[in-house]
Parts: structure tokens; C-alpha cells; sequence
């Protein structure tokens, strides 16, 4: 989990956990932290019954990204920082074969 969702108020967990649960079926990138009001009312229907989207999230101002949008840091499972990490580290497996191609060249 992230630290921004270890923050959060169990309700709001209940939500942030439905959209990882709902999300991929309903073809979100729950790897992202902004998100529309189109792709969370059908979240909000599974869950809820209702297509309303939680006060917690549209009436924080600081969780606006442009109208409509909203970002919600805590729903990817770990940190977007920590996500690009990753993604910039290079291969462990890189350097094995880098040190084999060097082996290989007479000296």
C-alpha cells in the first residue's frame, strides 16, 4: 500500500478498494492517479447502487486536476514515485551479458 492511503478514513479505503477491485473490468488504468467523473460513477454504481461519486473526493478542492478530473493519489498500490522507480532501474539481467560479450573478445 501507499502512504497516502494508509491516511485515508476506513470508508474512504472502501472506496479506494473498489476501484482496484472494479476498475480493471471496467477497463480503468488503476495504475494512474486521476481519474473522471465517467469513470468513477460506474465504480460508484457497483458499490453503492448510485452513480454519485463520494464528497470526500469532488468537494476537495485540492483533489481537482481540471474539470471533471480528480486525483486520487492513493489508488495506485504503490506510490507513483515508486512506479517510476522501477520503471527507470535498469535490468539486473543486463550486466551478465555484458560481461559475457567482453569475455568473449580476444585480448
Amino acid at each position: 500500500m501507499n502512504n497516502f492511503y494508509n491516511e485515508l478514513s476506513n470508508r474512504q479505503k472502501m472506496y479506494v478498494d473498489a476501484i482496484r477491485e472494479h476498475g480493471p473490468t471496467m477497463g480503468l488504468d488503476i495504475t494512474k492517479t486521476v481519474f473522471t467523473r465517467s469513470e468513477l460513477r460506474p465504480i460508484s454504481e457497483e458499490m453503492k447502487g448510485k452513480p454519485w461519486i463520494p464528497n470526500w473526493i469532488t468537494h476537495d478542492q485540492s483533489r481537482r486536476d481540471g474539470r471533471g478530473a480528480f486525483s486520487i493519489p492513493e489508488v495506485p498500490v504503490a506510490s507513483p514515485a515508486a512506479i517510476e522507480d522501477t520503471q527507470s532501474t535498469p535490468s539486473v539481467d543486463a550486466a551478465p551479458a555484458m560481461t559475457q560479450e567482453y569475455a568473449a573478445t580476444p585480448a
